[in-house]
């Protein structure tokens, strides 16, 4: 991203990925999508949606 962003909270996510928030958490908790936690904050690595965006059919 050209932001300069390194992590993306859930819902800033919520407007890249094309998921509900409960299934990026869930996939989040079972490690199919690399994340973060901070206290009870989930973050996204930027490298991951950077990944999901340049992906076929995303």
């Amino acid at each position: 991203m050209a932001n300069g962003k390194k992590l993306y909270d859930l819902n800033e996510a919520l407007t890249i990925i094309p998921m509900s928030k409960a299934g990026i958490y869930k996939a989040c908790t079972e490690g199919k999508i690399p994340s973060v936690r901070v206290g009870r904050r989930v973050f996204i690595p930027s490298w991951y949606i950077e990944k999901i965006i340049s992906e076929p059919g995303a």
